[in-house]
């Protein structure tokens, strides 16, 4: 999920009305990126509640997505590279390449072109699990019931893979773990822009 200065500076870069962000911020003015794990998640919980009130989805994925939390990471580093390797291969081989890295799920490459990214594990009782590290659940906050809190994640594979397959890329949540209370798999799924 989001950290939760980079959030804070995307919406004044996104120019969200200074009434919303106070809204959202209210309270929590003092949550940085190295407060407590359950403190932060209290903050991104109330964001993202606030965001469904007080802002459409298309504001809120494109807020979101640039908040995803391997943006500059070692992960990062590891795609760009393979990218270079695989440069010139088809995108099968290239989707064959890409899933050897950890967190960068299990993608399949549909007849149309698209391709599905299952992100999710299950747990013992058979549930699916939200790969997020942030969620956390013993907040005393309610949590969010959209899977706008999903976008932040969508932003990670719209990153990643944008990289890995040198394209432009739009990503959208297909069901979550979180969203269906671990019914359904976390599964985005990417169209590529010619």
């Amino acid at each position: 999920m989001a950290k939760p200065e980079t959030l804070k500076r995307v919406f004044v870069e996104h120019n969200v009305d200074k009434n919303i962000v106070n809204k959202i911020n209210d309270g929590y003015e003092n949550v940085t990126n190295k407060s407590a794990r359950k403190k932060k998640t209290q903050y991104l919980f109330h964001a993202i509640n606030e965001m469904d009130k007080s802002l459409d989805k298309d504001t809120c994925q494109k807020i979101l997505e640039e908040c995803a939390c391997t943006i500059g990471s070692s992960l990062e580093k590891k795609v760009r590279q393979l990218a270079e390797k695989i440069n010139c291969l088809s995108l099968k081989e290239k989707i064959s390449e890409i899933c050897k890295i950890k967190h960068l799920g299990n993608p399949i490459l549909r007849k149309d072109g698209t391709i599905l990214v299952n992100l999710a594990s299950t747990s013992e009782d058979g549930k699916y699990i939200c790969p997020c590290p942030q969620v956390v659940n013993d907040v005393d906050i309610e949590k969010p019931k959209t899977h706008t809190y999903c976008l932040c994640c969508a932003g990670h594979i719209k990153f990643q893979y944008g990289i890995a397959l040198d394209k432009k890329i739009d990503v959208k949540v297909q069901s979550s773990p979180y969203e269906s209370n671990g019914k359904k798999p976390c599964v985005f799924l990417i169209t590529i822009n010619e």
